[in-house]
């Protein structure tokens, strides 16, 4: 009996977690202003902004923000995933970046922003020093919003399910910035 309580507990758990990506809404409602930002140095945080602008909503970029860049932000966008080329052309390094992002992460924490994760990066963007970085603001998210072909092992599904994170899973990228927007209607 226990057993089975529990297998219908994860189950429901799970039916939450992605019911966004169900077409029923997003989980969270996101105010304005809102930044975005990279973990990692790749492109998915330009990426992000780059969608969110299509949608109509208006966004700051910083690809290297820091705290101090968070005073009247309300909502923090992470894009995140390591990219070798990224840092190189940052001019970082992977100890930099992680503590640059620990720093944000407990800055949006204290200042109640609300912290919406994006991995759109996909497989490649869940291995190295990316699984750092995964580790760093997965858990650490408000919203998850992931491309499924980055929880090809079912980390962030069970991740959410543990951390009771709203996450939506997309069959592809672009569609990331349609539902990010819908959060700030």
């Amino acid at each position: 009996m226990r057993n089975c309580v529990s297998a219908l507990l994860a189950a429901a758990c799970l039916a939450c977690a992605s019911f966004a990506a169900s077409g029923q809404g997003t989980p969270l409602k996101a105010q304005l202003p809102v930044l975005v930002t990279s973990s990692g140095q790749s492109l998915d945080g330009f990426t992000a902004k780059t969608l969110l602008t299509r949608a109509g909503v208006a966004n700051e970029y910083k690809a290297l923000a820091k705290v101090a860049d968070l005073d009247k932000v309300k909502t923090l966008v992470i894009a995140f995933g390591a990219s070798v080329k990224g840092f190189g052309a940052a001019g970082v390094t992977a100890d930099t970046e992680l503590a640059r992002t620990r720093d944000l992460l407990a800055a949006a924490r204290e200042k109640k922003i609300r912290v919406i994760g994006m991995h759109i990066g996909g497989a490649e963007r869940r291995t190295g020093l990316s699984k750092e970085i995964v580790e760093l603001v997965a858990p650490a998210s408000d919203w998850l919003i992931v491309w499924d072909d980055g929880n090809a092992d079912g980390y962030f599904t069970k991740l959410a399910a543990e951390k009771k994170i709203p996450l939506t899973l997309i069959k592809q990228p672009l569609e990331s910035g349609k539902i990010l927007a819908a959060a700030f209607k």
